[in-house]
């Protein structure tokens, strides 16, 4: 009789340590495919991030700037540049939105100081930065992230070039 309640004993002992290691694995399983998930929704939120960021950046800074001759498109850095001008006092300054070395980039100088393209502050990583100002005063803007994204932000000001 002790043989068998042995035999007995093992066996649960046995079913115990083998339901314990389906569930481990199941565990780990469900763990890894959930961070997976995770990392896939996180990278997703930051592209999305960069890209509506980059279109409410420049339109709110056109919302800033809208005003009769305050907004300008020039070459600067490697393609044309937002230039939106300010006056402070007697003062005349432009603030530059830019691509230049994969970043978009902010430049805010003096209107008589000539500054390099390397000088300004990065906003964020892009891929392609196009901006164009038609007779009407409609500012489109062109933004493609490293991904190949694309997004299109057009803005009415009352400026003219």
């Amino acid at each position: 009789m002790t043989r068998r309640n042995n035999n007995r004993h093992t066996v649960d002992m046995l079913f115990v340590l083998t339901l314990f290691a389906v569930f481990a694995v199941s565990a780990s399983l469900l763990i890894a495919f959930g961070a997976g998930i995770y990392r896939n929704t996180i990278n997703s939120m930051d592209r999305h991030y960069n890209l509506s960021t980059a279109s409410a950046f420049i339109t709110e800074k056109l919302h800033q700037h809208d005003e009769s001759g305050d907004v300008r498109i020039k070459s600067f850095g490697d393609g044309d540049a937002l230039v939106l001008l300010e006056s402070y006092g007697d003062e005349t300054y432009c603030n530059y939105i830019y691509i230049y070395d994969g970043y978009l980039k902010e430049l805010f100088t003096a209107a008589d100081v000539s500054l390099s393209p390397e000088a300004g502050e990065n906003i964020l990583p892009v891929k392609e930065f196009k901006v164009g100002l038609d007779s009407e005063g409609l500012v489109s803007v062109d933004i493609i992230d490293e991904s190949g994204r694309k997004v299109n932000t057009s803005v009415y000001v009352r400026s003219d070039s």
